[in-house]
């Protein structure tokens, strides 16, 4: 589905759906599923995390959100059940999160498919209610703002989804200039804001750089060196499939490895 582009917004211009043929953005999603595993391998598993590793995934919750918000209005009519697959997803991957992450996290901490899921569901309930969908909506997130920070970047992660919404739908051409800023301010506060001002070289360095840089980077070259003539070749839903049952394996393996100190 191509939507239109505004000549005035650069990242739109980067980042627009039409400029990904089916194969580069199956890519895009396999880059995003190698930095996640990196990420949380580096997280769980390294006695001492390594900040190169932390940096290359940072890229993975910035590329799976793009990704999301370039299907999510493919057929406004099915919303509902887009969320309601997500919701589905999202608890039955829960069991999975909490015991990967049982050491570093409190047990309310939710998983990103939470994010994906939420917004969904305000798109979902505006599309049918309108201006008090968004009402509801709105109350749903503020809800999930605390259960998602510990793991799922709270705040910023779904000012993000929401603000890409906002760049791709075809019914908020008005608000495209104002999702690229708000996206990349939620970009800007991803990861790190916290530790801006006691380590602010390393956090820049190795968080808030990385978080900008390396998705832009990485849909653009997708979207200039993958050929259109190569199917797409990623199964349907796998991303669940592998979210899911990566974390529930990670689980599985730190029950039989002695608690990092």
């Amino acid at each position: 589905m191509n939507l239109p582009v505004p000549r005035h917004s650069p990242w739109q211009k980067i980042l627009c759906p039409g400029s990904l043929n089916p194969a580069a953005l199956d890519a895009v999603k396999i880059i995003a599923l190698l930095s996640m595993l990196v990420d949380h391998t580096n997280t769980l598993f390294l006695a001492k995390p390594e900040p190169l590793l932390y940096a290359l995934g940072r890229m993975a919750f910035p590329l799976f959100t793009l990704i999301w918000a370039m299907n999510v209005f493919n057929n406004p009519a099915r919303l509902q059940q887009r969320a309601n697959r997500l919701w589905g997803w999202a608890g039955l991957t829960q069991p999975a999160f909490t015991l990967a992450f049982h050491h570093q996290m409190p047990w309310y901490a939710l998983n990103i498919l939470f994010v994906f899921a939420s917004v969904t569901q305000l798109l979902a309930l505006h599309y049918r209610l309108g201006s008090h969908g968004i009402f509801y909506g709105g109350i749903i997130l503020a809800v999930l703002v605390i259960p998602l920070t510990p793991g799922s970047y709270g705040l910023p992660g779904l000012l993000l989804a929401a603000s890409l919404v906002l760049m791709f739908s075809p019914a908020a051409a008005g608000w495209r200039r104002a999702g690229s800023v708000t996206a990349i301010t939620a970009l800007f506060c991803l990861n790190g804001m916290t530790h801006l001002i006691s380590s602010p070289v390393d956090t820049l360095l190795f968080a808030t750089v990385p978080t900008l840089v390396f998705p832009a980077v990485v849909v653009m070259l997708a979207r200039d060196h993958v050929p259109d003539n190569i199917q797409r070749f990623m199964p349907r839903h796998f991303f669940y499939f592998a979210y899911a049952g990566h974390l529930l394996l990670a689980g599985m393996l730190l029950l039989w490895m002695p608690v990092r100190a």
